[in-house]
């Protein structure tokens, strides 16, 4: 029977508690969400993905337990009640997990694609979803991350749920980070921005919670909802992300959808202000608008006209192609939503401090300048606390994979970890041109796949194994070295060099669990893994040809690197770091290996990551 120590091996069948898990539906920037079964009745499960830690630096165990305080003190229709907390798999020291209802639902862009779902229908969803933002920010609440991923409209009556507590202010409660609140990167607002620029001259404040940040995401919300597009385009490079959040304004939402309702342009625009003062003064005043324009203009042609899934939004991609197009994704893997913990807003302050930014910083800090009394207001922030000990739901960890216990600071970049931050923020020519050493060139793990031969295509179907990813652990030794005091075999970070590779492999043969070990090579670039297996080992020790590469919980080719996302709470240590040449450093063992089988036979579906994510 296999011994279950992290939420990542969690499988069909799997008990937690008394609990069977069903399926993973998810895995975010701090837990995995599983759909579980209780005595015939079904329920939701998020589990951190780190246990419980004195050392956790991100406060991802707080972060936790507050998400749950903020779920039982503001009860509402619209918002999904905590059954149960506990932890897993020990009761004290495990990993944290709260369940909530199971509603048969779907994302909110998703339900409106697949449903067709005319304006004047998404609306109504709209105003009903500013009903339970409206009972937090009565309360002090604000939820800080607004986003069509964290409401679930509900089959058949269009109920909408606002989840993901995960980065919520409690007026009552005490500071858990310096900087920002966890959150998603594209929709943080324009004094959130200018905030961090002034991070780079001011220590020890944090930004203070307030509820015109939440409906300026709001305002993205209805904004993707007219459009079909997102204000800024996530594909840019940071800098230049940041700097157009802060300081310049969207294109007009007509220009992108001519026959969207003026009406409720306008309002996106307003809600979408770069000064806090100038957009509407509360959520009830935003439902109170909507409702009033969906009675006076609900019944005209533009409001009743079907939405489009993205395959059908090439026109504003034609006449502006630096906009960013919603994707239709695959509902049971979004992309987690980066976090913004500390070490990533030092790491931003400190790209300020340097003038990488050039031009860029000349204008958030005109932008930090003009936001005045009505912008960001900085607060004191206390020293940080222990890790609470009080009973409850303690806290949840951050991030996928077997990881290892949370993290400091993120360490001081040594030279490949610079050229890696460098090539991020600023692109490859500048990095080479402070002496980064030039980039390997990224494989191509669709045409490894294509061309592999006849006899290696042949491997799968000999041996049985059912079509799915076949869970797989970095073997460890060289190439693979610890990058903490956290094992390898127990989901510790790990330093991984180019070149020969060897992992363990799960597969599902004729349904039962067999482990085999697979041998291949690995290239290592500054943002992503990628590791291409040709041999099967078998359990008398012979040899079987393959075709297998690695992807990631999100079905996407390669792995990224821990200088890619810095994952909250994994602790590595600066003097275990390899810093030899091509050596990356990973945030855990953990991944997927997908196997070529003959022509005609089925593969699971895999993608190539985002262009910036490769």
């Amino acid at each position: 029977m296999r011994r279950l120590l992290h939420p990542n091996q969690l499988r069909a069948g799997d008990r937690v508690r008394d609990m069977r898990i069903v399926r993973r539906l998810g895995v975010g920037g701090y837990a995995f969400v599983f759909l579980v079964e209780r005595k015939s009745r079904r329920a939701v499960m998020k589990m951190a993905a780190l246990p419980a830690s004195q050392a956790d630096e991100d406060r991802v165990d707080a972060w936790m337990r507050r998400e749950v305080l903020s779920l039982e003190c503001v009860e509402h229709s619209h918002l999904l009640p905590v059954r149960e907390w506990g932890r897993w798999p020990d009761p004290e020291a495990g990993h944290a997990y709260f369940v909530t209802p199971y509603v048969p639902a779907s994302t909110f862009h998703v339900w409106r694609w697949r449903e067709r779902a005319s304006l004047h229908r998404a609306v109504g969803v709209l105003c009903e979803l500013l009903k339970p933002l409206e009972a937090l920010h009565e309360r002090g609440v604000c939820h800080r991350d607004i986003k069509a991923d964290n409401v679930l409209v509900r089959e058949g009556d269009d109920r909408p749920f606002l989840i993901d507590f995960g980065a919520v202010h409690l007026p009552w409660a005490r500071p858990l980070t310096e900087g920002l609140a966890p959150g998603t990167l594209y929709c943080q607002p324009p004094e959130a921005i200018a905030f961090l620029a002034s991070e780079a001259a001011r220590r020890g404040s944090r930004l203070e919670a307030r509820p015109s940040a939440d409906l300026y995401t709001f305002g993205v919300l209805l904004y993707e909802t007219l459009t079909g597009c997102r204000p800024f385009n996530t594909g840019w490079p940071m800098e230049e992300l940041l700097v157009a959040i802060a300081s310049t304004p969207p294109l007009e939402p007509q220009l992108l959808a001519p026959e969207a309702p003026a009406s409720l342009c306008a309002l996106a625009s307003r809600l979408l202000a770069k000064e806090p003062g100038q957009r509407p003064l509360s959520a009830r005043a935003i439902r109170e608008e909507l409702e009033r324009l969906r009675k006076e203009e609900g019944h005209t042609e533009a409001w009743q006209v079907p939405a489009k899934p993205p395959s059908e939004c090439a026109r504003a991609k034609e006449r502006f192609p630096d906009v960013d197009v919603l994707e239709m994704t695959r509902e049971e893997s979004p992309r987690p939503a980066l976090p913004l913990p500390r070490r990533w807003a030092r790491g931003l302050a400190l790209v300020l401090v340097l003038g990488l930014l050039g031009v860029g910083w000349m204008l958030l800090r005109m932008a930090l300048v003009s936001s005045g009394e009505d912008g960001f207001h900085a607060e004191p922030t206390a020293p940080a606390f222990p890790a609470s000990t009080e009973k409850g739901t303690q806290s949840v960890p951050s991030a996928p994979s077997t990881e290892a216990p949370p993290a400091p600071p993120a360490p001081t970049p040594e030279p490949s970890r610079l050229c890696a931050v460098l090539t991020r923020l600023l692109g490859v020519a500048a990095a080479q041109f402070v002496g980064c050493a030039t980039l390997p060139e990224r494989p191509d793990p669709i045409g490894y796949l294509a061309s592999c031969p006849p006899e290696a295509r042949a491997t799968p179907v000999k041996l049985g194994f059912a079509l799915e990813e076949n869970p797989s652990f970095l073997y460890p030794g060289s190439p693979a070295t610890p990058a903490s005091d956290d094992p390898i075999e127990e989901g510790g970070p790990l330093n991984l060099k180019p070149g020969p590779v060897s992992a363990y492999m799960s597969a599902n043969v004729n349904g039962q669990e067999v482990e085999f070990i697979i041998s291949g090579e690995a290239v290592t670039l500054p943002q992503r893994v990628y590791i291409r297996f040709d041999r099967l080992h078998l359990p008398d020790g012979s040899l079987l040809p393959i075709c297998g590469v690695a992807v990631n919980g999100l079905h996407e080719y390669g792995l990224e690197t821990f200088a890619k996302v810095p994952t909250r709470g994994v602790k590595i240590d600066p003097d275990k770091v390899d810093k030899s040449p091509g050596s990356v450093v990973l945030d855990g063992p953990r991944f997927e290996t997908v196997l070529q089988g003959p022509e005609g036979y089925p593969v699971p579906r895999i993608s190539l990551a985002p262009p910036d994510w490769r």
